[in-house]
């Protein structure tokens, strides 16, 4: 009995575990894939494409990051509440996260919600998403249509993208030889300052950035890979001018 009471609760645990891992394995084929990258000349109204839409599903909130344009949000209005919640991941004025050093938010979380019944609000199952970002050296209005959706969705982050005009500008140019040393000098320069540390996880993305650089892969496209900034790609090169920086990264 005692024999038999031990295989049953082994054969239970084991079940338990496939199941488990099935389920996982499920899960993340539904989310394969689940970035879609957006350039900011769409996402603003600026080409002649449509603004993005974004469907929301039961159990599916959608990440929008400007990390890569390397800009913080200032102000969002979505116009229709009664069909989303929206938070971030900083302070932003207007949902209780008032900033006061500057840091402002650069992911919004979109998420459906159970339709709620705003008597100053016609019904709608849409709405329009309004973000205000700035940049080092300019502000954009940001433009997204939000709906109500019923499927799995293809992606659950959206990342707004700087188009390419942005990287031929004469600050900018990594094909330079002299820029390319200005950032390379720059990183020795942060790690005198022990503004970074030589084991950490930023500095190894920082170097194969350079790498890719170095082997002729555009900026954009060697930062995004390597999960770094074009804001930190910046504070770099202009690091690399003065040893008596104190920039903080």
């Amino acid at each position: 009995m005692k024999k038999f009471v031990q295989k049953t609760i082994i054969f239970s645990i084991s079940t338990i575990l496939t199941f488990t891992s099935i389920s996982i394995k499920v899960i993340a084929g539904e989310m394969k894939n689940g970035v879609k990258r957006i350039s900011n000349t769409v996402a603003t109204g600026n080409s002649e494409r449509e603004i993005p839409l974004i469907k929301l599903s039961p159990g599916y909130g959608v990440n929008i990051s400007f990390i890569p344009t390397g800009e913080k949000v200032e102000k969002v209005w979505l116009d229709n509440p009664a069909i989303a919640s929206l938070d971030v991941d900083g302070c932003l004025s207007g949902l209780g996260k008032e900033c006061e050093s500057g840091n402002g938010a650069t992911v919004l979380h979109l998420r459906q919600i159970k339709p709620l019944d705003f008597k100053q609000l016609p019904s709608s199952n849409n709405s329009l998403l309004t973000v205000v970002a700035r940049g080092e050296d300019k502000r954009r209005v940001y433009l997204f249509r939000v709906a109500m959706g019923d499927k799995t969705p293809k992606f659950h982050t959206i990342e707004i993208t700087p188009t390419q005009e942005e990287f031929n500008a004469d600050r900018f140019l990594i094909t330079d030889i002299e820029n390319l040393q200005l950032i390379t000098r720059g990183l020795e320069i942060a790690q005198q300052q022990r503004l970074i540390s030589q084991e950490s996880p930023l500095m190894r993305r920082i170097q194969n950035f350079l790498v890719s650089v170095r082997a002729g892969e555009q900026i954009n496209i060697a930062a995004r890979k390597n999960g770094i900034s074009l804001r930190l790609v910046n504070r770099l090169k202009e690091l690399g001018h003065t040893q008596n920086s104190s920039l903080k990264l």
